[in-house]
C-alpha cells in the first residue's frame, strides 16, 4: 500500500508541511509506504484546455512536465493527501495547477479512468494564519469534493486557523496527534474520528 501526499506550500518547514509529515508518519507507523510531492517546487504547467488528454489512451496530459510522475504515483496509490495553505481565501496556485491537470483522469464517456475506482481513500489539510476557521473549512470541503469527484473516499480532514508563523503547528501537539491518527486511518482503511 502507498499513500501519496501533494503538499502545495512553498514554505520550507511550514505548517502545512508539518501536518502533512505528521500524517505520513502515522501512515508509515501503520506499515505503509509514503511519497510526498511538494507541488510548489515542481515544474507543472497550467492546463491549456486543449482536451488532448481525452483522446489519450492513458490518463495523462500531453504536457511533458513533472505532473507525469504525479499521475503515475496517484494512479498506483491506495490513499491520497491534498494539502494547501490559504492564499487570498483559496487554494494556492500550485495546488490549483495540480487540480486543473487532474482533468486528464476524465473520459469522454463522463467517468474517471484511474484503474482502482472506489478503492482509494483520501485526506485533506488546509492551513491559514487567521484564527477564523470558516475559510479553511470551506476550502477543505472543496478539496474533499475534488477527491470525491475522482472516486476517492475522504476519511479525514484538517481545516486549521491560527497557524501563521513557521513552526506554529509543531507547537500544537493536539494537531500533530490528529494528523498522525488520520495517517493511520489512511493506512488501515477506517474512518477518522472528528
Amino acid at each position: 500500500m502507498e499513500v501519496v501526499a501533494i503538499c502545495s506550500s512553498p514554505r520550507v518547514g511550514g505548517n502545512t508541511a508539518t501536518l502533512v509529515e505528521a500524517m505520513l508518519d502515522g501512515a508509515r507507523e501503520a506499515g505503509t509506504e509514503t511519497v510526498r510531492f511538494d507541488a510548489a517546487k515542481l515544474k507543472i504547467g497550467d492546463c491549456d484546455a486543449d482536451r488532448q488528454c481525452l483522446d489519450s489512451a492513458e490518463a495523462r496530459c500531453v504536457l511533458d512536465d513533472d505532473m507525469q510522475e504525479v499521475y503515475t504515483r496517484l494512479q498506483g496509490a491506495e490513499a491520497w493527501i491534498f494539502a494547501t495553505p490559504i492564499y487570498f481565501w483559496n487554494v494556492n496556485a500550485a495546488m490549483k495547477r495540480v487540480i486543473d491537470r487532474l482533468f486528464a483522469f476524465y473520459t469522454t464517456e463522463g467517468g474517471w479512468r484511474l484503474g482502482l475506482e472506489g478503492k482509494r481513500r483520501g485526506a485533506v489539510v488546509v492551513v491559514q494564519a487567521d484564527a477564523d476557521k470558516d475559510v479553511p473549512e470551506r476550502i477543505a470541503e472543496y478539496l474533499a469534493s475534488v477527491m470525491r469527484d475522482l472516486n476517492v473516499e475522504v476519511v479525514g480532514s484538517m481545516a486549521e486557523g491560527s497557524l501563521g508563523e513557521p513552526g506554529d503547528a509543531a507547537t500544537r501537539p493536539e494537531l500533530l496527534a490528529r494528523a498522525k491518527e488520520i495517517g493511520r486511518v489512511l493506512a488501515s482503511g477506517a474512518q477518522a474520528s472528528r
